[in-house]
């Protein structure tokens, strides 16, 4: 009886730690968006344009480092040639980002392969149609994690 004692106390002990440890938050310096297409189509709209313009207008301020972009894409149960058109869908938006927008980072990864959802998306749904971005700035760039480390600079601001 008294070693179950000990064992319920030790297992009672170790539950309460884990419940009143602070939780730990990922830091990741990489900034994201979603571009979505019309039906079938490949071609950037305008608003999408317009969006990616004040995102990486945005980012040209933040960042004057910048180390990357990572694009993914998904295209719609039933769109044509979906595996390619999403394919194209993420070239256009590279192009879009470099030709357009003057965008400069050290390197765009393009996906090789284009996923195709595998049933259809509700209707008006922006979850499908699209091409996801992922911005990585180059070093040194501000990160939540960072403050306290008495390492860690920030730059002044402008």
């Amino acid at each position: 009886m008294k070693n179950n004692r000990r064992s319920f106390l030790r297992h009672f002990t170790a539950s309460l730690a884990v419940l009143f440890t602070p939780a730990v938050l990922a830091c990741s310096p990489i900034k994201s968006i979603g571009i979505v297409f019309d039906w079938n189509s490949a071609e950037v709209p305008a608003k999408e344009v317009l969006k990616l313009a004040n995102w990486t207008s945005m980012l040209r301020v933040r960042y004057p480092n910048r180390e990357a972009i990572f694009m993914t894409t998904q295209a719609a149960f039933g769109e044509n040639d979906a595996s390619n058109l999403g394919l194209e869908r993420t070239r256009n938006v590279a192009k879009v980002l470099t030709e357009d927008l003057q965008f400069d980072v050290q390197r765009i990864k393009l996906p090789t392969k284009g996923y195709i959802a595998a049933a259809p998306a509700p209707k008006g749904s922006d979850l499908v149609k699209r091409v996801d971005i992922e911005f990585l700035p180059a070093c040194p760039h501000e990160c939540p994690c960072q403050k306290g480390d008495p390492l860690y600079k920030p730059q002044a601001s402008q």
